[in-house]
């Protein structure tokens, strides 16, 4: 009997430990992209501001794919309602933001960008671990 039991428990060991390891790679994958976000999302406000319009493009595209991701990150995980419509709605200021900087229309192109990082806040408020 105790052989059966010390294969069972090492069988156990090795499932907690990779389920643990996923858990907390899939943690660090969040963290890395929302710090990624945050950066891009400081360089857009500059680079509007600057009234860039290449790096501006840059900057918005690089923000659309990255809230595709987390709106598909926040589909996944379930029971984020609020998360991903704030996802949408980033990707959405996103795309809009990129069209008014190709139109030089950097004046709502900054009130879009504030409007971006009021979202993003506003999503930090509820799912933003500590």
């Amino acid at each position: 009997m105790r052989r059966l039991l010390v294969p069972f428990y090492f069988v156990v060991a090795i499932s907690a430990i990779i389920s643990t390891a996923a858990y907390a790679e899939e943690v660090e994958m969040e963290m890395d992209l929302m710090q990624n976000i945050e950066d891009v999302n400081k360089s857009l406000a500059s680079n509007i501001a600057l009234q860039r319009v290449d790096p501006s493009l840059e900057d918005a595209n690089q923000l659309t794919s990255m809230f595709e991701v987390v709106e598909a990150h926040f589909i996944k995980k379930g029971d984020a309602e609020n998360a991903v419509d704030l996802s949408k709605k980033s990707k959405k200021l996103s795309q809009d933001i990129a069209k008014l900087v190709t139109e030089k229309n950097f004046d709502t192109a900054t009130n879009l960008a504030t409007d971006l990082s009021r979202a993003c806040k506003s999503c930090h408020t509820f799912y933003k671990k500590e």
